[in-house]
């Protein structure tokens, strides 16, 4: 048998603890904001019927190429799902009895067969927050708040840029469906290109004409400068976003700072695609979608120490009973203690210690045992502070800086 090379495909990966850290600090985080906001946790099925994912789009759409698409024992045509909204609409349509409106955040996997580049790959997370049964722009201006307020939570300085697909049908008119789509590329692609392709549905005066917010968009700006937001969101006049399930108002978010080119975040006004499911029925819905690759993107080009998962570590010389009780008190009040197991070589632990990032350690052994006195070192200076093991308060004091 040949040998078998270990290897991810282009475009999923995996992250060692290091990022992993990171990544579940930005999720916390969100996660935070988001239920301060009253949305509830929600999980979707990864495997779905094909006919449910490939429902709102011809069959010339570029998402559909972009679908993992297969076949189940049954010879049942199944797709891996490409976002979180589609599934999430499923939910509403299959429980009929949610009480309105419903406000959910959900934080997932998502796959697309695409294009790989910095900040999108095919295996990805998406951290998305939708509210079902509210229309008008006064949840619109909450989402984009909540936007606001989670990337610089996150130290993202972020500008939304805000336009809407209704106000580009209005002015459009005839082969609003066709036009529309070249509109949103505007930016992505020459000048040249664009007109190009508006030529053929007789289009190409829309490059030149001034478009002005139409009274909806005008009410929401009104809401968000009250709301003190006027300095990060700008309107965005051929701003159409790719997908033909938005309705109304559509945005993007940017970082100001331009460590990405691409958006880090979007969403808008999807107010059909529920009803659409069922046959019937009025389901004003809107939402937002979290990029976590880009945004790791984004944090990772900072130049910043590495993240700490651990508070303390603790090394048994032949004391690993001890050790272990030691740890059990400490994180009985919310310090992350490592008991070090590799071996009594004191020197391999602190280079342990240090190669993790953990800014604390502790030896423990047959001394420490009987008189109950330790010294913990500070990693970064090398300082040792004594210590009854039976001060724990004092203990997490020193360590959390308190």
């Amino acid at each position: 048998m040949s040998k078998f090379e270990p290897t991810n495909i282009k475009g999923a990966g995996d992250f060692l603890p290091t990022a992993q850290i990171m990544r579940n600090r930005i999720i916390d985080t969100l996660k935070e904001n988001f239920e301060a906001f009253g949305y509830l946790p929600l999980e979707t099925a990864l495997l779905n019927y094909y006919e449910l994912l490939s429902y709102k789009y011809d069959e010339n759409a570029e998402i559909l190429r972009e679908i993992y698409k297969m076949k189940d024992q049954g010879d049942r045509d199944l797709g891996l799902r490409f976002d979180l909204t589609v599934p999430f609409c499923k939910v509403i349509a299959m429980n009929r009895n949610l009480r309105m409106p419903f406000k959910r955040y959900e934080i997932g996997k998502v796959f697309r067969n695409g294009p790989v580049k910095l900040g999108r790959t095919r295996e990805f997370y998406q951290c998305d927050v939708d509210c079902v049964g509210i229309a008008g722009p006064h949840i619109e201006a909450e989402l984009v708040t909540l936007t606001v307020k989670c990337f610089k939570a996150l130290g993202i300085d972020p500008i939304v840029k805000i336009g809407s697909r209704k106000m580009l049908t209005d002015i459009i008119g005839t082969h609003a469906e066709q036009v529309i789509p070249i509109l949103d590329r505007i930016g992505k692609a020459s000048r040249e290109e664009i007109l190009k392709e508006l030529k053929v549905y007789n289009a190409e005066k829309l490059l030149d004409i001034k478009i002005e917010p139409n009274a909806e968009l005008e009410q929401l700006f009104t809401i968000l400068n009250a709301m003190g937001l006027k300095e990060n969101y700008e309107f965005a006049p051929y701003l159409a976003r790719g997908l033909n399930i938005y309705t109304g108002t559509v945005w993007e978010v940017y970082d100001k700072a331009k460590r990405l080119p691409s958006a880090i975040g979007g969403g808008g006004r999807y107010d059909n695609i529920i009803g659409n499911f069922i046959g019937n029925g009025n389901f004003p819905a809107v939402g937002i979608s979290f990029g976590l690759e880009p945004i790791c993107a984004i944090l990772t080009s900072n130049t910043q120490k590495p993240a700490k998962c651990i508070d303390l570590m603790l090394v048994p010389m032949g004391t690993e009973i001890y050790a272990q009780a030691i740890a059990e008190s400490l994180r009985a009040v919310g310090l992350r203690v490592l008991v070090y197991l590799g071996g009594k070589a004191v020197g391999k632990a602190l280079e342990y210690a240090n190669a993790e990032s953990i800014p604390f350690a502790c030896v423990l052994g047959e001394n420490e045992v009987k008189s109950g006195q330790v010294s913990i070192k500070n990693m970064a200076t090398g300082k040792q502070f004594p210590f009854d093991t039976k001060e724990i308060a004092e203990i997490k004091k020193h360590l959390k800086g308190d």
